[in-house]
């Protein structure tokens, strides 16, 4: 009997979104998948269909928010794929109780977000965005629009893995930058490869001109830069928040921007999302906004969808699937005749 998986509908197709990819090769995975699965597609927003949906489903690739309210409706889910690298809309220890394996899509993103990150930041230290509109309102005046180099600037890191390691080779590679670090998760050789110097988070705020935000949202990083932090940062310093709005006190941040605390800040997320129309952060000229599409490359994209169906096929064929979340459940699962790893 083919197991049954429950997935979002594409839009826009992800043919509309790859120009460089042979999407035959999509094809041939889909093709594959039918092999051993039946498929049910429905529309992201309606959480209610969800939730009808969800109950004899085995694998629910991509989707809304599983807590224990969802789970509770589905009582013969085995797995979950995602199609990002972030899992904060999983109750991951919900689903490790219940046996649920819990998959992302690993390193896929970090090129395209340790980019925008980087563009974020040549964005507020050449004032690139301010001085284009004055362009286009019929201003030339250059000195208005004076800004900083990078070239040996102190950049600082919060969350040295895949995604703030390559920020810090494209900082310190391309504009010799002094590279600090903080993450009490990764040892001192793994950040010299980076070319990075562990340090407190205190001094890192203390010392950075530029500090980028780069860590999973969990209980412990939820509003790790607050109002304590925003103010040990020097008053010439940017802010730059490419992972979870949630990590970033917002009320904090407007504080700072207001007072002058720090120069400016990029977001690429926010909390909350969309932000309210009468945010302050969307009327200050040293903020820039982009809407959480610091992943959002057409290689990306393709390369996520190919490998999410391509983890489900080795599950679905008895193999051990990758980026596996909570990896326990892969014991808990070893004795299962359709799976036995």
């Amino acid at each position: 009997m083919k197991k049954k998986i429950l997935a979002p509908a594409l839009t826009p197709s992800i043919g509309e979104w790859s120009e460089k990819p042979d999407p035959t090769e999509l094809k041939r995975l889909s093709e594959k998948l039918m092999e051993y699965a039946e498929v049910q597609v429905i529309q992201q927003k309606d959480s209610r269909e969800w939730l009808e949906k969800i109950s004899d489903v085995n694998i629910l690739a991509g989707g809304p928010k599983v807590d224990k309210e969802f789970l509770d409706h589905a009582g013969r889910l085995e797995l979950i794929q995602g199609f990002g690298i972030g899992y904060d809309h999983i109750d991951v220890e919900e689903c490790s109780r219940r046996g649920i394996i819990v998959c992302n899509v690993g390193e896929i993103y970090s090129e395209p977000v340790a980019q925008h990150a980087l563009a974020l930041i040549l964005d507020l230290s050449k004032k690139i965005t301010l001085a284009d509109k004055a362009v286009r309102d019929g201003s030339w005046r250059k000195m208005d629009w004076m800004g900083i180099q990078l070239w040996e600037k102190t950049l600082g890191i919060i969350g040295l893995g895949n995604i703030g390691g390559r920020i810090a080779l494209k900082g310190r590679l391309a504009f010799n930058m002094r590279i600090l670090a903080y993450d009490p998760y990764v040892l001192p050789a793994k950040a010299q490869l980076y070319g990075a110097k562990l340090v407190s988070l205190d001094e890192l705020l203390r010392e950075s001109d530029f500090v980028v935000v780069s860590v999973p949202l969990t209980n412990e990083t939820r509003k790790m830069i607050g109002k304590r932090e925003l103010a040990l940062m020097k008053k010439s310093a940017y802010l730059i928040n490419v992972c979870r709005g949630a990590v970033v006190d917002t009320e904090a941040l407007i504080w700072a921007l207001e007072n002058n605390v720090i120069a400016g800040a990029g977001l690429d997320v926010t909390d909350p999302e969309p932000l309210k129309e009468d945010s302050p952060l969307l009327k200050m000229d040293n903020v820039i906004l982009t809407p959480h599409v610091a992943s959002s490359t057409k290689e990306a994209v393709y390369e996520t969808y190919r490998s999410a169906v391509e983890n489900i096929i080795r599950y679905l064929m008895g193999e051990k699937p990758y980026w596996v979340v909570n990896p326990q459940t892969l014991y808990m699962r070893q004795g299962s005749k359709a799976n036995s790893y």
